[in-house]
């Protein structure tokens, strides 16, 4: 059990609270020969200076378009994001550790719009109606020691962690003339409720929009293990993010339009096909924004010439042999 205030509001939940981040790999200074014992201790991403993030002026950008993608947190490749499902002292996975942030008020969700995402207060989600939207049980009351503030008591199971299996992913592909670069980086984070209806059809729920600058304090202080193969917790979330170490399929690029891939291809075949045609073409963007010097231009007319030549050399020679009458 602990207590939050959140606005003047004080908040109650039954779950465990994350105080601080078990430590997961030693760093002693000294260098020892004791026997290791399978257990990892002394690091903790709790103090950690948080990552900073590379500056870029709006005026350096001189391309950029915006994709979004759908993440499936059950597939192997994206399974650091989903276990444990429960949450534990030193471990959460991602959607609790968003949770937590919303619910101790440091951080703002926004309500999930149709075909726009806006950042501002007059769509900012309060975590109330948060809780009421998506049949979130608590138990509201008033505090004794303090009249006029509210609690609100939510049991650990009753927050649908495990219910959130998907995720949507904004990200933004852009030219830095300045550093002369490409870079791609995800800017925004949506998830997906999915849940069964009366009729036992199910359904899907994207709940809000949240920033991802807005909670990189969070984000960088949860320890995961990258993969099955590696358990050694040397990454965080936000690292994760940073390295794209998630997949997902794009649902849409950015368009005059609007729309996404699921509008304008019907079937499922188109829509694979539209998927990596878009993915081809953003692979192949950086190369096709920059303007070759003179050297590769004459190494590449080089290259095709010995290929004409050389397949000339391989062409069968043709011999008419003209028959004599006898």
């Amino acid at each position: 059990m602990y207590s939050l205030c959140i606005q003047h509001k004080l908040i109650a939940f039954t779950l465990f609270a994350a105080l601080s981040i078990n430590s997961v790999l030693g760093q002693n200074k000294q260098t020892t020969t004791e026997d290791y014992s399978g257990t990892v201790t002394g690091l903790s991403f709790k103090n950690s200076r948080q990552p900073e993030s590379q500056k870029v002026r709006a005026e350096d950008i001189v391309w950029k378009r915006d994709i979004y993608r759908m993440i499936d947190l059950t597939a192997n490749i994206n399974a650091a994001l989903y276990y444990p499902v429960e949450a534990s002292e030193s471990h959460k996975n991602l959607f609790s550790t968003i949770f937590e942030a919303i619910a101790q008020g440091n951080v703002k969700a926004y309500e999930y719009l149709d075909g726009r995402e806006i950042f501002t207060d007059e769509y900012a989600i309060k975590f109330k109606e948060l809780l009421k939207r998506f049949d979130v049980p608590y138990r509201e009351k008033t505090d004794p020691k303090r009249p006029g503030v509210t609690i609100f008591d939510i049991d650990a199971v009753d927050i649908p962690t495990a219910e959130v299996t998907r995720f949507y992913v904004k990200e933004v592909m852009y030219l830095d003339q300045r550093n002369s670069c490409m870079q791609t980086k995800a800017v925004a984070l949506c998830p997906i409720l999915i849940r069964s209806d009366d009729l036992g059809e199910t359904r899907t729920y994207p709940m809000f929009w949240i920033p991802m600058e807005s909670v990189k304090a969070y984000l960088s202080k949860q320890a995961i293990a990258p993969d099955s193969l590696n358990s050694a917790e040397r990454l965080t979330y936000y690292d994760y993010f940073n390295q794209r170490r998630y997949k997902g399929e794009i649902f849409k690029v950015s368009n005059l339009k609007n729309q996404t891939i699921y509008q304008y291809c019907q079937t499922p075949e188109a829509i694979k096909a539209e998927q990596d045609r878009l993915e081809k073409e953003l692979s192949g963007i950086e190369n096709s924004l920059w303007e070759p010097n003179q050297k590769d231009v004459r190494l590449a007319r080089e290259a095709t010439e010995q290929q004409k030549k050389a397949a000339l050399s391989k062409k069968p020679v043709k011999v008419t042999v003209s028959a004599e009458k006898k």
